[in-house]
């Protein structure tokens, strides 16, 4: 299966699996991921998703991309983007989209679109200069600079970043303690 899914404790965990392409996306794996994500909005035994890829990074990349910003935009549930490895081009803008990004130390973003003559899409002209500001964000979509996760949490970029020994149980303890909230307050508070 492109997408797994398991919940716990009120929280829904999507991993992106097709690790031996990066968790790149093809469209089966976009239709899923949709899929997935309408039936967890759904569902009131979930207040809490967590999107995460299996193998050494979140993802790629790819397209069809927009339905799933859409989607992760207007859910009124927490969706927590959890990426352990490198997260490039759409890969990148969709942790970027989600309402927290928690990210492995040894993680990495990149905006690779200029590398490939392309513009970034999946909504990197829209989050990324709200998290950063016009300048840095100019700047990573032009060069293709890759960021450390270090660096992506010193610029606001994402949430933290966690150290790679202690970061499943991080973002176990953390996604619980999320799910355990008021989620039509905190969905109320994502529209706002």
């Amino acid at each position: 299966m492109e997408i797994l899914r398991r919940t716990e404790d009120g929280v829904c965990f999507l991993t992106l699996n097709r690790p031996e392409v990066f968790n790149s996306f093809n469209q089966k794996m976009a239709l899923l991921l949709q899929e997935e994500l309408v039936f967890a909005s759904k569902d009131k035994h979930i207040s809490a998703i967590v999107i995460s890829g299996e193998g050494k990074a979140f993802s790629a990349g790819q397209d069809h991309y927009n339905p799933i910003i859409e989607l992760l935009r207007t859910i009124e549930k927490t969706i927590i983007a959890v990426v352990n490895g490198v997260a490039a081009g759409a890969g990148a803008n969709i942790a970027l989209a989600c309402d927290i990004t928690i990210a492995k130390k040894s993680a990495s973003f990149i905006q690779a679109f200029s590398k490939i003559g392309l513009i970034p899409d999946s909504g990197g002209t829209y989050f990324l200069p709200r998290l950063v500001g016009i300048q840095k964000a100019v700047a990573l979509m032009m060069t293709g600079d890759k960021v450390s996760a270090v660096e992506a949490e010193q610029m606001n970029m994402i949430y933290k970043a966690v150290d790679d020994e202690a970061f499943e149980s991080f973002i176990s303890e953390f996604s619980k303690n999320i799910a355990k909230m008021p989620t039509k307050g905190l969905g109320l508070t994502k529209r706002a």
